[in-house]
């Protein structure tokens, strides 16, 4: 996700530079698998009661397994990479929830977590980019998140709607995705917005390419800056691609590399770069996932009109537990298979007449330093990777957890006036089952990370080396960024594509910002083409300043800017040479501003 959508804000900023774009090449190691997220295409159906949304069943057939020295540890591990353009940004689960602004601080340090969290921040940019959306309120879904507030409050709870980065009908809250993110739809944008020759033939961009069905294997040092990389084609021939040089035949320092291979790839470009021990020696490679387990209830109405009225439902609270912790639970009424699901669906009964009810707990975790990373004799990555320790319903979060799913299932049951099929645990006593929840596989739902990670600001666990600053660079090489899953010192409490897609967004502007590094004078007024086309510019002059003759000419005819031009005049420090722009906005007509 993260390499896709700098790539794709890479070509948006190379659009308003002009003849100040950089050279971009973005490297996939498959091909076009997915036109966009599977949930806008054509998928299959029938399978009780999903409603067809199958994302989960698309990341089963189109991922690929990961190679593990011990088989045993295969049997936790649902997770794998997709190699296609967009990686497992065609699948993905569309949840968008923020890192709560505690553990964010704690971990990532207090200057991330401002530039993330401010009113102009990333997390507002990427949920922009994403589509965050906001579902309609009724009365009754106010009043069931009212009340489990009430009941919760002791968790400090506060219930809101879910955060997913999909649209849906307006009538139909959380029920059918027609519209779910993904980086791909960006760059299919990208390849098929070139223009023609008299020939009809596609002009190429002359910034901006992408090569599918090539591997980066590894990285081509000059001393400790990279100078280019290895890529290998699908017949197994190597090719050397380099940055661009100066006239002494030294790499330019404002070039770079971006890896966004994934938690398992990203690490082995580096091995193969000779890195091993680097990664080793700064708490690299221990490839992580957090817990995420759930309990799924089906359920009748005993009235049946209130499911029309209730529809979909998907909300959301961080808990703070006494351990200190900070988790977050995500409730799913009668919504589609893609938001929380049940471990072991053999354990619930389905049927499209019978809605479901699940309640999804996410626990926090530090990187797991017994899992790593190795390579076999050809140069491929060995995964060495558990869960430790293992998962346990009497585990103190967990018991506290099940304690809170008691209560919110009971408010449920009696606001929306519900039954739950076959049995209930009122009934039953399942509440003191001691197989209550069970845990979703390891990297179940994509989530494996922290194998290249930032620096760990928090004070519960002790200080460890690190591989990345806060600008994503390779602390002790010049040149290289990463911007995958790795990168994350632990594993949150949420899905960290939010955070991640936000942090790609930072890491976009800072090596290719938008506005260039200007002497900027309080008497001078600059004026900047950001457009993507020419533009005519009339610079007003209320302050009086003699002109020149073409400055007068220019104020007549007007200025033309090229993409990224930029145009200065002197002015006074006191007068405001800013004038309002009218529109004319008429009945029954559309006023586009812009």
């Amino acid at each position: 996700m993260g390499g896709g959508v700098i790539a794709g804000d890479f070509f948006d900023t190379n659009s308003r530079l002009g003849r100040s774009a950089k050279n971009v090449l973005v490297i996939e190691k498959g091909g076009l698998t997915f036109h966009s997220h599977c949930l806008n295409t054509s998928r299959p159906t029938g399978f009780g009661e999903d409603r067809g949304q199958q994302n989960d069943s698309f990341f089963s057939l189109f991922k690929e397994d990961y190679k593990f020295k011990d088989p045993k540890q295969a049997d936790e591990w649902k997770a794998g990479p997709m190699f296609n353009v967009g990686g497992r940004g065609a699948t993905w689960g569309l949840f968008i929830p923020r890192i709560h602004d505690d553990s964010l601080n704690d971990e990532l340090g207090p200057g991330l977590f401002q530039q993330l969290v401010s009113d102009h921040s990333w997390y507002r940019m990427a949920e922009n980019l994403m589509k965050l959306y906001l579902p309609k309120t009724n009365a009754i879904h106010l009043d069931l998140m009212e009340r489990l507030n009430i009941r919760t409050s002791g968790s400090q709870c506060q219930w809101q709607w879910g955060r997913i980065a999909s649209e849906f009908d307006e009538s139909n809250n959380f029920d059918f995705a027609v519209g779910a993110y993904s980086p791909i739809d960006k760059l299919l944008e990208i390849a098929m917005s070139k223009d023609r020759d008299a020939d009809k033939k596609c002009i190429e961009h002359p910034n901006w390419k992408i090569l599918i069905n090539t591997e980066v294997r590894r990285i081509i040092w000059q001393g400790t800056r990279a100078a280019g990389i290895v890529v290998r084609d699908r017949s197994g021939k190597e090719t050397q691609i380099f940055l661009k040089k100066d006239t002494q035949g030294k790499t330019l320092t404002d070039t770079q590399v971006i890896l966004g291979a994934g938690s398992v790839g990203s690490p082995a470009i580096l091995m193969r770069s000779g890195m091993t021990e680097e990664l080793q020696e700064n708490n690299g490679l221990h490839l992580t996932d957090h817990d995420i387990f759930a309990k799924s209830f089906t359920y009748q109405y005993t009235d049946p009109t209130m499911r029309e009225k209730v529809g979909s439902m998907k909300i959301q609270s961080y808990t703070r537990l006494g351990s200190g912790k900070i988790s977050l639970v995500n409730v799913a009424i009668d919504t589609s298979s893609f938001l929380p699901r049940q471990p072991d669906r053999a354990q619930s009964f389905t049927n499209q007449d019978f809605p479901q009810l699940v309640v999804a707990h996410i626990l926090p975790s530090p990187l797991d330093q017994q899992n790593t990373i190795e390579l076999d004799s050809k140069g491929e990555p060995v995964v060495i990777a558990g869960r430790h320790p293992p998962f346990s319903n009497s585990d103190r979060d967990v018991k506290e957890l099940r304690e809170l799913t008691k209560g919110i299932i009971r408010v449920i049951k009696k606001r929306l006036k519900i039954t739950l099929r076959p049995t209930d645990p009122d009934e039953t006593n399942e509440w003191d089952d001691e197989s209550f929840f069970k845990p979703l596989e390891l990297g179940g739902v994509g989530h494996e990370l922290g194998t290249i990670p930032l620096q760990s600001f928090t004070k519960s666990r002790p200080q460890v080396r690190f591989l990345l600053d806060q600008d994503l660079k390779l602390r002790e090489r010049e040149g290289v960024y990463v911007c995958d899953l790795s990168i994350f010192p632990y594993s949150p409490e949420v899905n960290p594509t939010l955070t991640l897609v936000a942090l790609a967004l930072r890491l976009s502007r800072f090596i290719h910002p938008r506005t260039p590094v200007l002497t900027k004078d309080d008497d001078t007024v600059y004026v900047m083409n950001q457009t993507g086309d020419k533009v005519k510019v009339f610079v007003s002059n209320r302050a009086g300043v003699p002109e020149t003759t073409d400055e007068i000419a220019e104020n007549v005819k007007g200025r033309i800017l090229l993409p990224g031009e930029i145009l200065s005049r002197k002015r006074s420090r006191t007068i405001d040479e800013t004038r309002p722009v009218l529109y004319l906005a008429s009945p029954g007509a559309l006023c586009v501003v812009d």
